[in-house]
């Protein structure tokens, strides 16, 4: 061997160890997950309200407070839920003359009022179901306001979580850049007939979904969507998905929170206790979403989301965020296999009235 490669080999194995040290700082550094919060409440509540007529005070009003239950649930809790609130007040109908405020509130014993309710957060499913009755002093419901009530009641049930989430850079959008997730959510309810059809159920549910977050310039965002219905809705046929862009920043904390409730006036029943939920996330193209509900244990990303998917392509129209155009288009998953198959079905009925119609001279 000759001495000019003793000489040289000890500096080509340093410019190599060079080169390789260069490589890996110039490598994008894989960010770990931090600690991410999550917490959950659920509560049932209700009031009454009352305007009167004093000779001595004049016009006035007061408000009744009813019973409430308040459950709760948070990371490092080690539940799966809130547990179920539950609460059920009731003003009977009886003798008038016995307590001032009774009288004032039942019209001296005419009328009778009461709500009951109940609400969780499992896991990520929001469930809340309310009902409320007006009677009188035979026990039937009574529909409207009547002139001789100065009274009016009004019932709640409501369930929420709040979480955070993280998505780290990719080699395609780096720390700081700007993106989207394209979430789904499914409000799942009904609203029962009272005991006497022929009064008004006066009852309503909504959902709602937001992300915010703070981006490295120190500017607050939000983006957000909610589903709606009442017991006046003719299009509720008990179930509805929505679709919506949320904004968020690569490497960046952003929070996500859902918020169920459903509401009844003096007369109401609104039964939403099976599932409202994010039933899908589509993430982008080659992103990893980590969650606190995960890091809480309250299951995998698909129990916790249902179908979790990534884009096929980095500029994905679903998972790209324009913010000239309130977030930009998006294009929403094929229905679902119901949805499907009432769209397949419903064009086979078509078919074959065209192909009836061909036959008739």
């Amino acid at each position: 061997m000759s001495k000019d490669v003793l000489v040289y080999r000890p500096l080509a194995h340093a410019l190599s160890w060079l080169g390789a040290c260069s490589a890996l700082s110039l490598a994008p550094m894989a960010q770990a997950a931090p600690n991410l919060d999550y917490n959950a409440n659920a509560q049932v509540y209700g009031w009454v309200n009352t305007n009167f007529t004093s000779p001595v005070l004049g016009d006035g009003s007061f408000s009744l407070n009813g019973k409430s239950d308040y459950k709760n649930n948070w990371k490092g809790s080690g539940n799966l839920s809130t547990g179920v609130a539950d609460a059920t007040y009731t003003i009977a109908t009886g003798p008038g003359g016995l307590d001032p405020v009774y009288d004032i509130v039942t019209s001296a014993g005419k009328y009778g009022m009461g709500y009951t309710g109940q609400a969780e957060a499992a896991g990520l499913s929001l469930h809340t179901k309310v009902s409320s009755h007006l009677e009188d002093n035979t026990g039937a419901l009574v529909p409207g306001n009547p002139v001789d009530l100065r009274s009016n009641l009004t019932a709640y049930a409501q369930a929420s979580w709040n979480q955070q989430f993280f998505i780290a850079a990719t080699a395609a959008r780096p720390t700081g850049s700007y993106g989207a997730i394209l979430v789904s959510a499914k409000l799942d309810g009904n609203f029962p007939a009272l005991s006497d059809p022929s009064v008004y159920n006066n009852a309503w549910a909504n959902m709602q979904i937001g992300s915010t977050f703070t981006d490295t310039a120190g500017v607050n965002y939000t983006s957000n969507f909610e589903i709606s219905t009442s017991s006046s809705d003719p299009n509720w046929t008990g179930a509805k998905t929505v679709y919506k862009k949320l904004l968020f920043q690569y490497g960046t904390v952003f929070n996500l929170n859902a918020y169920q409730y459903t509401g009844v006036g003096s007369n109401g029943s609104a039964d939403f206790f099976n599932t409202g939920r994010i039933s899908s996330i589509e993430l982008p193209f080659g992103a990893t979403l980590e969650s606190g509900a995960q890091q809480a244990g309250l299951g995998s990303l698909a129990a916790l989301y249902g179908a979790v998917t990534n884009s096929a392509t980095v500029d994905d129209i679903n998972t790209n965020w324009d913010f000239g155009n309130n977030g930009g288009g998006f294009n929403p998953p094929v229905p679902e296999p119901a949805s499907s198959a009432l769209l397949i079905a419903g064009l086979g009925v078509l078919g074959l009235l065209a192909k009836r119609q061909r036959r008739e001279p």
